[in-house]
């Protein structure tokens, strides 16, 4: 089994550690590759993604750390980038796509207050639900509706080699206090926007960072949309969304497990010469 975690976190964002503390994390692991893929910047304000300044410095630090460890590890210079509604991946995050081995499309950001300062669907139930109010007249449905409409553009539009966290609302949305997973219309929008994703050269990812942050107790996606990827053939990867060392590698021997138990023959993960696929 190839070892790996392609979505990690570091100081230059969100994270608590450096990207060579996170390498050597994996390399205690037994990891034979890792990727570090920092929250990319923004052209707002924002306290959980780098700042636009620090990018090259970012750049080159990972590309250094790639040569330093390269008899012990294969390093992957990433990033997590932000598709935002109406705007798509904006200019600086479609420039620095082509400078990267790979990137995470993600969708945090789904709305505006009346304020005009955007919202995400991550952050607490406060702000999930004054944003779904001044955005959607407080209707949780169409706003589920529309997160997974934007995931199914992002994927038709760029492709992302990875959609990170599909499943990201559910992560405030505990005891069902917004919606029901269960429910027709949301197994009905999960459903439409894999099969957008089908289409495309996409993987999804199995994302542990929920569990190890102690925002849920499931991973992202749920199993049941899992079942529905299986059924569809979409590749996927094991990611655990570290932002510490401890999480590096968060409940990875569940998700071996768990997939197997579902089926899939496959996993994708990242080599020096592209992609490829690895047994189970």
């Amino acid at each position: 089994m190839h070892l790996t975690n392609l979505h990690t976190h570091t100081a230059y964002c969100d994270g608590k550690y450096s990207a060579e503390d996170m390498i050597l994390a994996a390399i205690n692991s037994k990891f034979q590759s890792i990727g570090i893929s920092t929250h990319g910047p923004t052209s707002f304000v924002s306290d959980w993604n780098i700042q636009a300044d620090r990018v090259e410095n970012y750049m080159e630090e990972i590309t250094n750390l790639k040569e330093k460890y390269k008899n012990q590890i294969d390093v992957f210079l990433g990033m997590e980038l932000d598709y935002i509604p109406g705007i798509g991946f904006d200019e600086m995050s479609r420039s620095l796509i082509e400078r990267l081995d790979y990137y995470i499309g993600s969708v945090h950001y789904l709305g505006y207050f009346n304020s005009g300062i955007m919202w995400t669907v991550d952050y607490n139930l406060e702000e999930l639900t004054q944003g779904i109010t001044e955005s959607f007249g407080g209707n949780a449905r169409f706003a589920v509706e529309s997160y997974y409409n934007v995931i199914s553009e992002m994927a038709i539009s760029y492709e992302p080699p990875i959609i990170g966290h599909l499943d990201l609302f559910k992560k405030n949305n505990k005891n069902n206090v917004l919606f029901d997973e269960r429910e027709d219309w949301y197994v009905n929008a999960v459903e439409s926007c894999l099969k957008v994703i089908k289409n495309t050269s996409c993987s999804i990812e199995i994302n542990t960072g929920g569990i190890a942050r102690g925002y849920t107790k499931e991973q992202y996606p749920s199993t049941f949309i899992l079942k529905m990827i299986k059924d569809m053939e979409i590749p996927v990867v094991i990611n655990s969304d570290a932002h510490t060392t401890e999480g590096i590698d968060c409940k990875f021997d569940e998700m071996y497990k768990l997939v197997r138990e579902l089926g899939f023959d496959s996993l994708n993960y990242l080599t020096r010469e592209g992609w490829a696929k690895q047994n189970i």
